[in-house]
């Protein structure tokens, strides 16, 4: 029997532990939340991704499944992989004694030449010179108990399982012996024609990361031009498409800023690798703070049209109609706004007012009775494509600051609203 564990049963390690169970593969799912064997042994488990709960559910019901706390369960596995976060602060820092204390907590049972994997973001060198060494500490030895590669999950919320299928899979190894083993038992669950083997496991910790500073420094090219065709009277984001056309340019959408777990942060492992290697990635260091600072530009695009100060902001996900609000723009948006003296009030389709307090907004269950002038359009959530703004007129709103650029302007203005995008 095929069996491989899988460490962080977040919603990441969920789809590559579906993706495998559709292969008949056996996967232990080990995740220290001990609520999880719970849910799945009383059927409460639930998900907004798409897929995973009928292949977990079912998988687990017919015992091809293992949710377990107990890492020993890891034992005898043909691979390890770890899907746990490596956790950053506010600014940027990275919080590791978690990640590193879950490799120590698994070396114990690591023997004969194990294939561990991290599908986790990191640092480039941070494989070979932070994790072999903890796993190191522990008595255990690379290329006699355990073999580290890394391959970094490439897929985002709403789509994982139909992505894991297309996105090409990188693999590099500590050394030469690790690539081939990750490349043998990776065919197990992926087509051969996906998987792209690179010549180190430094290789393959950059390509997520450059990936991640590419789209990074795209949208904040695509910020500084907006807020020059704002100036001067052009509406850039539409032209966006038409420049794109010429077969050489890939310009993003500007935005009120850029939000989640990648792309506001990995710049940042990049950013940190530029300094120990005495270089300065000074484009990736801008285009951070010129996005960050989309929000701030929002606010003051607003501040000279209101009287009272009053702000609505629509959405707290950073993505559509995902309940997910890591490093959201909604928390940069309020904090410029602060700094402007507005009162704020905010509204997402995936939150409950309750669950907005909690995370430190005055959360509002009606988007028409908030009392605001100014409306900040932060999430293209689908119930915001039909807003009434004849109603939100009446309710009070005198301007609307469309974060996304999704909004209909002729509806908006004809509606006696004051219309303003971000390159609109």
């Amino acid at each position: 029997m095929k069996k491989i564990s899988v460490v962080g049963f977040g919603k990441i390690g969920q789809a590559i532990v579906a993706n495998m169970l559709k292969q008949g593969i056996h996967v232990v799912a080990v995740d220290i939340n001990p609520q999880l064997h719970q849910l799945f042994s009383e059927g409460k488990y639930d998900t907004n991704e798409p897929g995973l709960k009928a292949v977990l559910s079912e998988s687990f019901a017919q015992g091809a499944l293992e949710v377990t706390s107990d890492f020993s369960r890891v034992s005898d596995s043909a691979a390890v992989i770890v899907a746990i976060p490596l956790l950053v602060d506010q600014q940027k820092n990275i919080l590791d004694e978690p990640f590193l204390n879950c490799f120590r907590a698994l070396a114990p049972h690591f023997s004969n030449n194990v294939l561990i994997v991290i599908e986790t973001s990191i640092p480039v060198g941070y494989g070979r010179d932070v994790v072999v060494p903890a796993i190191e500490s522990q008595g255990k030895k690379h290329g006699l108990d355990f073999l580290l590669v890394h391959s970094p999950e490439r897929i985002k919320s709403g789509t994982m399982l139909d992505q894991l299928l297309r996105t090409p899979k990188v693999i590099g190894g500590v050394s030469p012996e690790a690539t081939e083993k990750a490349l043998e038992i990776y065919q197990w669950f992926f087509d051969r024609s996906l998987i792209h083997i690179v010549d180190s496991i430094e290789a393959a910790e950059m390509v997520k990361l450059a990936g991640m500073a590419y789209r990074d420094v795209n949208i904040a090219l695509s910020n500084q031009l907006a807020t020059f065709a704002n100036r001067i009277g052009v509406n850039f984001a539409d032209l966006i498409p038409l420049i794109n056309t010429d077969g050489e340019a890939h310009l993003l959408q500007p935005g009120i800023g850029v939000g989640g777990h990648c792309t506001p942060v990995y710049p940042y492992f990049l950013i940190n690798n530029f300094k120990q290697a005495g270089l300065d990635f000074a484009l990736a260091s801008r285009s951070r703070e010129i996005n960050d600072e989309m929000a701030a530009y929002a606010v003051a695009l607003a501040s000279m049209h209101v009287n009272q100060k009053k702000a609505l902001i629509l959405g707290l996900s950073f993505r559509p109609n995902i309940k997910e609000d890591t490093f959201s723009t909604s928390y940069l948006l309020r904090t410029a706004l602060e700094k402007n003296g507005f009162d704020i009030r905010l509204h997402d389709t995936e939150f409950s007012k309750e669950e907005l307090e909690k995370k430190g907004f005055q959360g509002v269950d009606d988007v028409y009775a908030s009392g605001a002038e100014a409306l900040f359009l932060v999430t293209m959530h689908k119930e915001y494509a039909s807003l009434d703004f004849a109603r939100l007129q009446t309710a009070g709103i005198r301007v609307i600051i469309d974060g996304r650029n999704q909004l209909n302007i002729e509806e908006v203005e004809n509606a006696g609203i004051r219309y303003l995008g971000i390159g609109r």
